[in-house]
């Protein structure tokens, strides 16, 4: 029987940005832009929600019922900082972390629990410890499987602990109303209420057959969730600093179409990196080096993270513009990026990947069956003139980065 908690941050990057400015504690923010700017909220304080304000309303709604808030475009290197310090925090305690973004993690306590007196006891000294360096509450739960803990996490929020005891399960999902269960969004909750059901309870005593001729395999997921089965391990994952791919040529070049080739060529690699560990990343970098060995490089962030690699490229191919002021041929090039953070799994059952998604997934696929160069973008096709093509990819002059 596993023991899985499942840690919720409260108000994340509002309540970082309370404990970076004591300035800014027991007073509404709303982290998502200035109060005159087009967007949405990404993150409100307890002293904002209390007001009406939500995630994902518009700045200009948020201002007009809590006129006296202060408004903040937030600050990244903030929040990785706050999370570096909570995996350095909950690795104490088991090293079976996975972090699915940056404020929220699973823990398997299974093998480490005998050093601890109980989870509730580990979740109080977790809670306490974080407090009192970042003043940054967090809501747990703690059950025999990731949904469950998930579920629990979110029942008594700020600052609740949730236990649910093995073989409760059921009777705990019960009474709780269906888009309760991870995943279930508003299009799923409407079908189901097509369909007579309300409750998690009524869910799980539904046909699981008919589920799955209703809603194809998705109709098998929201069964098992139901009856509180959910097989999925804890991944032991950490987010690193950052990912980067570079390489030398073999002979100083002044060639564009080679030189961006190869840029482009490292962005795709870089990018299928990104996806393999269920990653995104904001910050772009591109480094250059010349055959005198100077050096010149230049970074710029994306308005949104992106594990694309033509999204990554289109900003690598701008900056690498920018930077290439000197009429000398390039002996390194460089492409990274930072402002790491994991690609969140909980999205709705019912709702398809956008276009782009399911082409990378589909291109991952076909290189993981017949080799990284079986599909390339066009312009890559001219490294051919300086580089072995081989199905994991192009021998690049340097072997160690042809990754």
């Amino acid at each position: 029987m596993r023991t899985i908690m499942h840690i919720d941050a409260d108000a994340f990057f509002a309540s970082v940005e309370q404990g970076f400015n004591p300035q800014l504690r027991n007073r509404p923010v709303i982290v998502g832009g200035t109060e005159n700017q087009r967007g949405v909220v990404h993150t409100a304080s307890y002293e904002a929600r209390s007001r009406g304000v939500r995630t994902g309303m518009a700045l200009v709604r948020a201002k007009q019922i809590c006129p006296n808030a202060v408004f903040l475009k937030g600050h990244y290197e903030h929040y990785q900082a706050i999370s570096l310090l909570l995996q350095e925090t909950y690795t104490k305690y088991t090293p079976i972390v996975e972090f699915t973004s940056l404020d929220d993690a699973y823990l398997d306590l299974t093998g480490t629990l005998h050093l601890h007196p109980s989870p509730e006891q580990i979740a109080r000294d977790i809670q306490t410890e974080v407090w009192e360096k970042t003043g940054v509450g967090l809501s747990m739960g703690i059950g025999i499987n990731k949904a469950i803990a998930n579920i629990a996490s979110d029942l008594e929020k700020p600052k609740g602990i949730v236990n649910v005891p093995a073989g409760k399960e059921k009777e705990f999902l019960s009474p709780l109303p269906v888009d309760a269960l991870p995943g279930v969004g508003r299009m799923a909750k409407e079908k189901l209420t097509d369909l007579g059901i309300f409750t998690v309870g009524q869910l799980a005593l539904f046909s699981k057959l008919l589920l799955e001729q209703l809603f194809g395999k998705n109709g098998k997921k929201l069964w098992d969730l139901a009856n509180g089965n959910d097989p999925r391990e804890v991944k032991q994952r950490i987010i690193p600093r950052q990912i980067s791919r570079e390489t030398s040529f073999e002979e100083d070049t002044a060639d564009m179409a080679i030189i961006k080739g190869t840029l482009q060529y490292l962005t795709e690699r870089l990018a299928k990196k990104l996806r393999q560990n269920e990653l995104v990343g904001q910050t772009v970098q591109v480094k250059i080096r010349y055959s005198d060995f100077g050096n010149n490089n230049r970074s710029r962030s994306l308005p949104y993270p992106s594990n694309d690699s033509g999204t990554l490229f289109k900003l690598a191919e701008t900056l690498f513009d920018e930077i290439r002021l000197r009429r000398v041929r390039i002996r390194h090039v460089g492409v990274a990026v930072t402002q790491i953070s994991p690609l969140n799994w909980q999205v709705s059952l019912f709702n398809n990947k956008n276009r782009q998604e399911s082409l990378n997934s589909i291109i991952d696929q076909l290189r993981e069956k017949f080799g990284f160069t079986t599909i390339l973008p066009a312009e890559t096709i001219e490294l051919r003139k300086k580089y072995r093509m081989e199905p994991s990819g192009y021998v690049l002059h340097n072997p160690a980065l042809t990754r």
